[in-house]
């Protein structure tokens, strides 16, 4: 019944392109402007109004936005600014985590100029992989997806970066308390031709390093520890005007992280023999991508993009023992890797002005080869050529063709349908899924000032994230589905209603359910690397739950920014494998307040503000343990003690709050340059938020007791931008 309901959403719209010749002149002005223009991407945005009309859980935010919100160490952050909508919760502090109405974490859509982006952050999530710099727009969706975006359940980020100025030259240098910034543009053929580059590095390696140093010089251990960390990015854009009707654009991306450890013997620091622990670890992704933009009538255009996306990972550990000049080394190296190949065509189709259609198609080539090998090596003379060691390596493929079709059309001066659906398959090794996934986004206006908005959307994702931590770690690996493994799959339902009043004040409350199925869990050995062949047999199969609801209320001027957000949610998760019946999840917030405001007094000075507050995470406490004691020698053996857990998840953390505080002071030069002086401090009033607790149990008398260690204090910075 539900895909015959979609069926006739669908027909009724191409009726209704007959019996609507005419429309108001609003439309037909945006029609207009359309057919007048050069760039392709100005269809897009001249119609944007009209789709976000129709829109459930989509949050637009453009360069302007990240100029003026949340600055970490000196730099804005995109994702960090996503954490604190409604709806999102953020996992483990400093992290660029995003669970989205109750998603696993792996499960959010990441795109750059149109390419998946496997790892989205840098050190563990603390930095996002998005340099704001070049980027244009961002496009947060969290419900009613459109039908031009598939392959995960919870969110779409999309990202655009910004097209070169085409007629001079510009740039930005931007120095940091950690790290520095340069972007330039400009043209390479006047009018037609233009480039924009931009590079990013962090020093933290140059910092940590003397001042390991000066801890190994003072310190009486009998070993030393050495540290160092860095990261690095880069994008790169060139657009060509190769007439009125066709334009190229080629991007190119690549971000590394670089982090290594040493622990050696302090009485034999300069012999590489004596080193106990040398760790090695580099990750990051690498995108390349070339896109045709055409306009092939004055209502058609199209976009096709032929992309390459890589993502890799490399942990080499070395364990050396040097006992009676005897030697014994350990070898251990994990690497990662997933290769995308890529074709999308997108076509976009106005017929008539209150009809738009979008229908296009794509196929994704998934390669993943992740390896991981440990071997033994002895120095000693009669065994120096004797090896043990053992592998574990697996090649996996995956091909995904998907094609799709919505229709966005305005029925009457009240009532707007955004109707649509994509089909998509993927195909392993000997089993073939396949996916129809409905999607439907109506809006009922009942004012000029407010309207009413429901969405049903379905989505599936045929890859899984293999990973024994919650954070985003160089360790995991992305594994495609597999004959035993399902694709993990979504239905979420939201609606509400969304108002914009006189004098800036905007108010909207929105409700969404969301169930999920086939999502995984970690249930083997206590160990950093999940296994690489046969990793099913360490997951478990399970399904999970999200419901809540949100409430955004907002006031803008010209000089005053105020935001407020309140989440009411709550988040289940039900496998069987280790517990019979629904329980909470982990990232349970079940409140959650934002409160944002900037204040611009005069072109010199804006100054921001940020306090976030949420219910505390969850956490699993044994309720009892039981002590054994072995058959024979029981007085003389140690006892055994086995663990026992009322329910996963049992136990509440200490609620989470902070206040984050900016000021950009800004200075323009007789020459039209501007200077920027940030002061940002993160954790104002130096909130301990619990990061974890220790020595955590219930008591005979069933009250639970524990500590919450913080690990974040007060963190402030400065950094100075200057663009010319």
């Amino acid at each position: 019944m539900r895909n015959l309901f979609v069926y006739a959403i669908i027909l009724l719209s191409l009726f209704c392109q007959e019996v609507r010749a005419e429309t108001d002149s609003l439309y037909v002005t945006e029609t207009k402007e359309m057919l007048d223009t050069i760039s392709p991407s100005f269809v897009v945005e001249s119609r944007r109004r009209l789709e976000k009309d129709t829109q459930t859980g989509l949050m637009r935010l453009d360069a302007s936005k990240f100029k003026q919100s949340f600055v970490f160490i000196g730099s804005p952050d995109v994702i960090k600014i996503i954490q604190m909508l409604p709806g999102v919760a953020s996992g483990t502090e400093l992290m660029s985590g995003l669970y989205v109405h109750g998603g696993t974490g792996s499960d959010n859509l990441f795109l750059l100029d149109g390419v998946p982006l496997y790892q989205v952050s840098h050190l563990a999530g603390m930095f996002s992989s998005f340099n704001t710099e070049i980027t244009e727009n961002l496009d947060f969706y969290k419900s009613g997806f459109p039908a031009r975006y598939g392959g995960r359940l919870s969110s779409v980020v999309d990202v655009t970066t910004k097209v070169g100025n085409m007629n001079e030259y510009h740039g930005t240098l931007s120095i940091g308390a950690i790290d520095g910034n340069i972007q330039i543009e400009g043209p390479i053929i006047k009018g037609r031709t233009s480039f924009n580059v931009a590079l990013r590095r962090t020093w933290m390696d140059l910092i940590t390093t003397p001042i390991f140093r000066l801890i190994n010089m003072y310190s009486g251990n009998d070993f030393h520890v050495m540290s160092a960390y860095a990261f690095w990015d880069g994008n790169a854009g060139v657009d060509h005007i190769i007439n009125d009707r066709n334009t190229l654009s080629f991007r190119f991306y690549m971000g590394r992280d670089w982090m290594e450890m040493d622990l050696f013997d302090k009485e034999n620091k300069e012999d590489s023999e004596s080193m106990l622990i040398d760790m090695d670890t580099d990750w990051g992704n690498i995108l390349t991508s070339l896109k045709w933009s055409s306009r092939l009538t004055d209502s058609m255009t199209s976009k096709i993009l032929l992309y390459h996306s890589n993502n890799s990972s490399t942990v080499t550990t070395q364990l050396g023992m040097d006992e009676y000049k005897e030697s014994f080394k350990f070898e251990a190296s994990d690497l990662a890797r997933v290769n995308d190949l890529g074709l999308k065509a997108d076509f976009d189709w106005t017929p008539i002005p209150s009809n738009r259609v979008r229908f296009g198609g794509s196929f994704q080539y998934h390669f993943f080869n992740p390896e991981r090998y440990d071997r033994m090596i002895s120095n000693i003379p009669e065994l120096q050529d004797f090896t043990l060691g053992t592998t574990d390596k697996a090649d996996y493929y995956g091909y995904e063709p998907a094609v799709y079709i919505e229709d966005e059309i305005r029925i009457s001066d009240w009532f707007d349908v955004n109707a649509g659906f994509r089909y998509a398959l993927f195909g392993v090794p000997g089993k073939v899924y396949h996916a129809f996934e409905p999607r439907l986004s109506l809006r009922l206006s009942f004012a000029d000032w407010g309207s009413l908005r429901a969405s049903y959307t379905e989505m599936n994702q045929f890859m899984h994230q293999v990973s024994t931590a919650y954070m985003d770690m160089p360790t995991n690996s992305w594994m495609p589905v597999t004959a035993t493994r399902a694709p993990m799959c979504s239905h979420q339902l939201a609606g509400g209603i969304y108002t914009q009043f006189s004098k800036g004040i905007t108010f909207n409350l929105e409700a969404y359910f969301k169930s999920m199925d086939n999502i995984l869990e970690y249930t083997g050995m206590n160990a950093l690397y999940p296994p690489l062949t046969q990793w099913e047999s360490a997951f478990s199969s399970g399904h999970g739950r999200s419901y809540g609801l949100e409430a955004e209320l907002s006031w803008k001027t010209k000089n005053i920014d105020l935001s407020a957000y309140y989440t009411l949610s709550k988040t289940e998760r039900l496998f069987k494998d280790i517990y019979p019946s629904w329980y909470p999840d982990r990232n349970d917030n079940r409140h959650k307040i934002s409160l944002m405001a900037s204040y611009k007094p005069n072109q010199k000075i804006d100054i921001y503000a940020a306090w976030n507050w949420h219910s505390g995470s969850r956490f699993t406490a044994y309720s009892h343990t039981v002590i054994h004691y072995p058959q024979f020698y029981p007085n003389y053996a140690v006892p055994e003690q086995t663990y026992y857990y009322s329910s996963p998840n049992n136990v509440r953390m200490p609620s989470y709050h902070r206040l984050d505080l900016g000021v950009n002071f800004r200075k323009k030069t007789y020459s039209g340059y501007e200077s920027i002086w940030n002061i940002s401090i993160y954790n104002a009033y130096c909130r301990m938020n619990p990061f974890l607790l220790i020595d955590a149990s219930f008591n005979k008398d069933g009250v639970f007791q524990g500590t919450a260690v913080g690990i974040v204090p007060i963190i402030p910075s400065f950094s100075y931008t200057f663009r010319f």
